[in-house]
């Protein structure tokens, strides 16, 4: 039986190992190898809360939407439905390095890169703000934290996820942030999982 204060993930096994799903409110580090399966839980994660009715944004700094809705479409998971009633938001912080000219259109909200820390703490915000008028909760999607260590100081990357993880906390909301293994220094790591209530790492 699961716990009214567990949502499930969609993956069965993982939901067993898990007690029955994810903490309505906590932030989740899934920490792997490249191509070790982060992304498809990430997706199903989001997806499986649009199913109930749960409103989601994703956090897109490694690819742009409209790639990242190819890849969901790809494995069987379609998002018109919700782009049209709004549950799904989008935080694109990758395509305007590619082409400046993109402006706000829908669901998308476009940064311009992954360094600016700033513009994406306050489009988070305003996005909460909304979806706190018209849900109990919400998840959020990040790929990947280790874009912001790449392009920021570390320490300005902490201050931010204090912030972000804070939030999230307090409005009752669930966050699933990738981080990838191999690419940064152990205290950095260590960092990070020390404002996480919880790791998945991938073998």
């Amino acid at each position: 039986m699961v716990s009214d204060l567990l949502l499930p993930t969609g993956l069965h096994s993982l939901d067993e190992l898990l007690g029955g799903g994810l903490p309505i409110s906590g932030n989740l580090l899934l920490y792997g190898d490249p191509l070790c399966g982060k992304k498809p839980l990430l997706m199903q994660f989001i997806y499986e809360g649009l199913r109930m009715n749960i409103p989601g944004i994703f956090v897109l700094t490694d690819y742009g939407f409209a790639e990242w809705k190819q890849m969901m479409h790809s494995s069987g998971w379609k998002i018109d439905e919700y782009e049209k009633n709004g549950l799904l938001q989008i935080v694109d912080c990758y395509s305007k390095q590619y082409d400046p000219s993109l402006v706000d259109e829908g669901i998308v909200t476009y940064v311009n890169g992954a360094e600016d820390l700033s513009t994406i703490s306050m489009q988070l915000a305003g996005l909460q703000e909304q979806i706190v008028q018209i849900a109990d909760n919400h998840r959020l999607g990040f790929h990947s934290l280790s874009s912001l260590l790449e392009t920021n100081p570390h320490e300005s990357v902490y201050r931010f996820m204090q912030f972000i993880t804070g939030k999230f906390r307090r409005t009752g909301a669930t966050a699933m942030y990738v981080m990838e293994k191999g690419m940064h220094d152990e205290r950095h790591v260590r960092m990070v999982e020390h404002l996480m209530d919880g790791l998945i790492e991938f073998q």
